[in-house]
């Protein structure tokens, strides 16, 4: 059993399958504990899951303080305010992609929730995540510029040059509408590193999902829909449980050693046997006990889990950025490379790290020149990381 905090339980209780028929007295054995109800609030804003967390309780009629309570209803109703505005918009940029003939899939925002938990009122969706092929980027851009929304590029970087070198070393591109509060992460690759799901992507099986009347849109078939969301959560370490609440949901009812063995087969490597283990200890997903056992043997899959219920358990500031200690960092780093065995995989990993631009400067030299403008500024800012966020605690 994964050893986390009263409040954390009784959090992972309520993102349980709404059709679990498991999850309410889950929900009241972890009440039962004694917990702070503070706490308890800050961190379902913390893991985006305070509509889960207040349907949950209230379900099974478990009563915070006042406080507590308003601060909850407060988070969840803004959050599901958000989620209705991307989903609105989701529909939106669907349409305006179709009228010009752009091919596109939608994964994961209220489109996954519609998908996975049967409503868009639970999940919080920040942006609306959308696919097309790169070879289509700038017609995809230029639709989302008729529709009112900007590139928005490391803090709003526009010179034409910076923005062709951001582009051309990053699978995603964020842009954003000022007045609607709305944003969309317009993608070309599903998965930062080459070497992973590799065959994952506009030719793979589709499922139609209706998020409102006549409001239809394409997103994964659930095989290699399960294989991404099991690498993009690894890749983040599931720092965020509403990641492992739509895996665990999407796994309900279905061969999940079937889907497991597919997804390896996408290319996904040990990250469907962590989002399965996580599942299991956290969410309660009734997995084969062949398939448990066999994931468990494997010493670099529990690292993994290690790793991620460090990151589940890590605080966040302000800002939303997790406060991970100064060697977790370094593990956070490590751990991209072992998601996926093989070598191929690694050097990905290694050349992600050295081409990528992470910073506005990082623009301003030709590509070929960005590894050493890296690895130069590494060791300061792996140094000054600790001190400012001791600063802002």
């Amino acid at each position: 059993m994964i050893e986390i905090s009263s409040e954390l339980r009784l959090i992972a209780a309520c993102v349980r399958p709404l059709a679990d028929e498991r999850r309410l007295d889950a929900i009241r054995n972890a009440a039962s504990v004694p917990f702070d109800a503070e706490l308890v609030v800050t961190l379902a804003h913390r893991h985006r899951v305070e509509g889960f967390v207040e349907q949950g309780l209230t379900a099974a009629g478990v009563e915070l303080p006042t406080p507590a309570t308003r601060r909850l209803a407060t988070s969840a109703a803004a959050a599901r305010l958000r989620t209705l505005r991307s989903a609105g918009e989701e529909v939106r940029v669907g349409r305006a992609f179709a009228a010009a003939g752009i091919d596109a899939i939608f994964i994961k925002g209220a489109t996954l929730g519609m998908r996975v938990h049967g409503t868009t009122a639970l999940k919080t969706s920040w942006d609306v995540d959308v696919l097309v092929a790169r070879d289509r980027l700038d017609a995809a851009g230029a639709v989302l510029r008729d529709l009112g929304y900007q590139l928005w590029v490391l803090g709003g970087i526009e010179d034409p040059v910076k923005v062709r070198r951001y582009l051309a070393a990053n699978k995603e591109a964020e842009w954003r509408h000022a007045e609607r509060d709305t944003v969309v992460e317009l993608h070309t690759e599903l998965a930062d590193n080459t070497a992973a799901i590799p065959t994952i992507g506009l030719g793979s099986p589709r499922e139609t999902v209706e998020l409102t009347p006549g409001g239809s849109l394409a997103t994964l078939a659930t095989a290699p829909l399960f294989a991404y969301l099991c690498y993009h959560g690894s890749s983040h370490l599931w720092a965020r449980l509403k990641w492992l609440a739509d895996v665990t949901a999407l796994l309900r009812d279905e061969d999940i050693t079937r889907l497991y063995n597919e997804a390896v087969a996408f290319g996904a490597g040990l990250t469907p046997g962590v989002a399965i283990l996580l599942a299991h200890e956290l969410l309660g997903l009734d997995a084969p006990a062949p398939l448990l056992d066999r994931i468990r043997c494997d010493p670099t899959i529990q690292r993994l889990l290690r790793y991620s219920i460090a990151a589940i358990i890590a605080e966040q500031d302000e800002r939303g950025r997790l406060a991970r200690p100064f060697r977790e960092l370094f593990a956070y780093a490590r751990a991209q490379a072992w998601l996926v065995p093989g070598t191929a995989h690694r050097r990905s990993s290694i050349r992600r790290f050295l081409m990528r631009p992470y910073l506005p400067h990082h623009l301003a030299v030709p590509r070929w020149a960005v590894p050493g403008v890296i690895l130069g500024g590494l060791p300061i800012r792996l140094l000054l990381r600790p001190l400012r966020l001791h600063r802002e605690r």
